[in-house]
C-alpha cells in the first residue's frame, strides 16, 4: 500500500514569538517503530534474568532489535525554527567546519539506494545510475515534479527541491523502483540511530512542532519544548 501524502503545512504564526533566544537545548528522544517495541524495551533487565537468565535477555534483545528496524528509513524534524537558528545551521560549512555533501540517490541492482533522502527547503539532491542498464529517475508529486530522462549506465543529474514536502520518485523503466525524498521545511531534522534514539540541533529555549515521519509508517506529530536549562526529552511510538 503506497504511504499517505505528507503535507508539511507552516504556520501562520511564527514559532520565534513563543521562544526565548536567551538558552539553547537540544530536543532528544526516541522513536518506536511499533508500541510492541515500545513495550519489549519496557521490561526491566532484572525480571528477565530471574525468568529466564542470560537466554531470555538474548531473545529479548533480538526481538528488540528486529521490532526497531524499519527506524533506519525515519525522519524526525521540527516544523518552523527563528531565522536566526537555520541561518546558523546553514552556515556550519564556513569557519573550518566542512559541510555535508549533496545527497546522492543512487539506482544500483535496480533500486534506489538510499530508498530515503532527506533535505531542507532550497537544496538539491544528485541521481546516479550505477547499473549497467539504462535508469530514468521522475516524480509526479505536488511538492516536486520532474523527469531526468533517461539515464546510461554512469549517467546523473541533480534535481533541486523547493517546496517543503514528500516527493515519490520512480523509474519509467523499471515501474518496481520507488524511493523517497523529504523536503523538510529547514535544517533542524535529523535521522534515528538503529535502536531508534535520535538529537536534534540546538534550539532556543521554547515550544516546537515536531514531527516523525516514515514511508510506510505514516507521520506523527507532537508539541516538543526546549527548556531554559538543560534539554528537552521526547518519546514517541508509531
Amino acid at each position: 500500500m503506497p504511504p499517505r501524502p505528507v503535507r508539511i503545512a507552516l504556520p501562520l504564526l511564527a514559532t520565534a514569538a513563543c521562544v526565548s533566544a536567551a538558552a539553547a537545548g537540544e530536543i532528544r528522544g526516541r522513536l518506536w517503530a511499533s508500541r510492541e517495541a515500545a513495550r519489549l524495551a519496557a521490561r526491566e533487565p532484572a525480571a528477565l534474568a530471574a525468568t529466564g537468565g542470560r537466554a531470555a535477555r538474548a531473545t529479548h534483545d533480538r526481538r528488540l532489535v528486529r521490532a526497531q528496524r524499519p527506524v533506519a528509513e525515519a525522519v524526525v524534524y521540527i516544523v518552523e525554527i527563528p531565522d536566526k537558528v537555520e541561518r546558523r545551521l546553514a552556515s556550519r560549512g564556513r569557519r573550518g567546519r566542512s559541510r555535508p555533501p549533496m545527497p546522492v540517490m543512487v539506482q544500483v541492482r535496480e533500486a534506489f539506494s538510499p530508498r530515503v533522502v532527506v533535505v531542507p527547503a532550497g537544496d538539491s539532491v544528485g541521481f546516479l545510475n550505477r547499473d549497467r542498464i539504462w535508469h530514468n529517475a521522475f516524480s509526479v508529486s505536488a511538492a516536486r515534479r520532474f523527469d531526468t530522462g533517461k539515464l546510461p549506465p554512469g549517467a546523473g543529474d541533480t534535481v533541486t527541491f523547493q517546496r517543503p514536502g514528500l516527493v515519490t520518485v520512480h523509474c519509467d523503466v523499471h515501474p518496481e523502483e520507488t524511493g523517497y525524498v523529504l523536503v523538510v521545511p529547514n535544517r533542524a531534522w535529523t535521522r534515528p540511530d538503529s535502536l531508534g534514539e535520535f538529537r536534534l540541533p540546538k534550539l532556543p529555549a521554547g515550544r516546537y512542532q515536531l514531527r516523525a515521519w516514515h514511508p510506510h509508517l505514516g507521520e506523527l506529530r507532537r508539541t516538543a519544548d526546549v527548556p531554559k536549562r538543560g534539554h528537552g526529552a521526547i518519546e514517541l511510538a508509531f
